[in-house]
């Protein structure tokens, strides 16, 4: 072989390995080096008009029954716990209070109530926002208003009370053979924060 050859293999051969190790030095200077943080956003408007809507509440319907049962207390489950949507966007919370009719029918006179209590249990707290709605034991709503249910401060959305029942005392005398029929007034409200 020739000196010239030998040379010029000897220069491919440089170039080879050097074009080899060029690119990581340069790879290596394009490697980011770091952390970095973006950002999310969201904004939420509160709607004009209802921001507190009852979705549900509960009737009682406490059945047929002898008059002979009408010196014991009735029992009923509500027809349903208290549904809720609160789009107010604040934490203020709310409370439910209800009011309990007279019950009337067409050839009598009105049933004698002694009273009409309710009982709501506890919602299942929202596992993410602990919002919840809780209840209350063995209020009397006959002919007055009281809070039967009240949704904490984090009863933002959709959330539900646990089950309801009542219970019916009436009067020692007076009930007659008869179907009577009342009304239970329900209210929802924001709670007014200081």
């Amino acid at each position: 072989m020739s000196k010239g050859r030998n040379k010029t293999i000897g220069i491919a051969f440089a170039a080879t390995l050097a074009m080899s190790i060029l690119p990581l030095s340069v790879f290596a200077d394009d490697t980011p080096a770091g952390t970095g943080q973006g950002t999310t956003t969201v904004t939420f408007n509160a709607p004009k008009g209802d921001q507190l809507i009852l979705n549900a509440v509960p009737s009682f319907d406490f059945g047929n029954k002898d008059l002979s049962a009408s010196n014991e207390p009735l029992s009923a489950d509500g027809s349903s716990s208290y549904d809720v949507t609160n789009l107010t966007g604040n934490s203020n919370g709310y409370t439910i209070t209800a009011s309990a009719s007279t019950m009337t029918t067409k050839d009598a006179p009105d049933l004698p109530i002694k009273s009409l209590t309710t009982t709501t249990l506890d919602g299942t707290p929202d596992e993410l926002t602990g919002g919840q709605i809780t209840g209350s034991t063995d209020l009397n709503i006959y002919k007055k208003s009281n809070v039967v249910a009240t949704g904490n401060n984090n009863a933002n959305g959709r959330l539900t009370s646990g089950k309801t029942s009542a219970s019916l005392t009436l009067g020692p005398a007076g009930v007659k053979s008869a179907t009577y029929n009342g009304t239970i007034d329900y209210t929802i409200a924001a709670n007014i924060q200081p």
